[in-house]
């Protein structure tokens, strides 16, 4: 460094160490605007230095946080436990209070039971309820639910009963499709247990147009079930040798089925006697 540059830096710095040194109104002016400058640099770096000492000088125990951690875990794991029994109240409340409604709106005498078992061998055949004959339960009493016809009473015992489901082979209602004049005999068909079956309306008109969606109800006829009851939805339409055949989506998932409604049905003698 050039003897000339060595003199302008000694005469620099004793000009600021004179400044910062010296006690006059000049030099106490210059002290007191390069402090304003450089306050928040100094404030800064104050709070700075008082974290990282207090992060290095405070030290946590891992087994405190342990122990913690297992607790907040047990805290959240019973309110998730509270929760979920919330929605299953809830869940089963609401289906409660459908079915009461559902049994006042219900223009027939009806009597509610609970299916109790069902066998997978038989599961689109049957099922078992917790009502029987001392329950005024009859055998061929129809069995319904806020979305349409299930099936039957078929065997009976004082406190529970058999129902025949409608997507048995052995189950057949006269049915008629809504908006048309057709009109046939309704009945499962046999299917895999995997499977959910569709249902048959046979002996129908060959040159017939269904629309796919049309309500298919029961007609009345038979004396079994009674008019109006919805039983499902047509799918589609296939012509058969003789006849023709709607294939229908039933309107009762039988694959949830946990009440039921058994319709009590008038003999003869009453209806006239009213």
């Amino acid at each position: 460094m050039k003897k000339l540059n060595i003199l302008a830096l000694l005469l620099f710095i004793a000009a600021v160490v004179s400044v910062f040194t010296l006690d006059t109104p000049v030099t106490r002016d210059i002290q007191s605007r390069t402090m304003t400058i450089l306050s928040p640099f100094i404030h800064s770096s104050a709070v700075v230095e008082r974290n990282v000492s207090g992060v290095t000088s405070s030290t946590v125990d891992p087994r405190e946080l342990k122990i913690d951690n297992e607790r907040l875990q047990i805290e959240v794991d019973r309110l998730r436990i509270i929760s979920q029994k919330y929605a299953q109240t809830l869940e089963e409340n609401n289906k409660l209070r459908g079915l009461i409604e559902f049994k006042q709106a219900s223009p027939f005498k009806t009597t509610a039971a609970r299916v109790i078992k069902r066998v997978s061998s038989t599961w689109w055949n049957s099922m078992i309820i917790d009502k029987g004959s001392l329950d005024g339960l009859a055998t061929d009493s129809p069995v319904i639910s806020a979305k349409g016809l299930i099936g039957k009473v078929g065997k009976l015992s004082p406190h529970m009963a058999e129902i025949i489901l409608l997507t048995d082979e052995m189950c057949r209602v006269s049915a008629k499709v809504e908006g048309t004049l057709e009109q046939g005999i309704l009945a499962g068909e046999r299917a895999g247990l995997d499977m959910r079956p569709d249902l048959r309306l046979k002996f129908l008109n060959k040159n017939i147009l269904l629309n796919p969606g049309a309500n298919v109800v029961s007609t009345g006829e038979g004396g079994v079930f009674p008019e109006g009851l919805l039983i499902g939805r047509v799918k589609r339409f296939e012509n058969r040798d003789l006849s023709g055949e709607a294939i229908v989506e039933p309107a009762v998932d039988f694959s949830v089925l946990e009440h039921v409604f058994i319709v009590e049905m008038r003999s003869a003698d009453e209806a006239v006697a009213q």
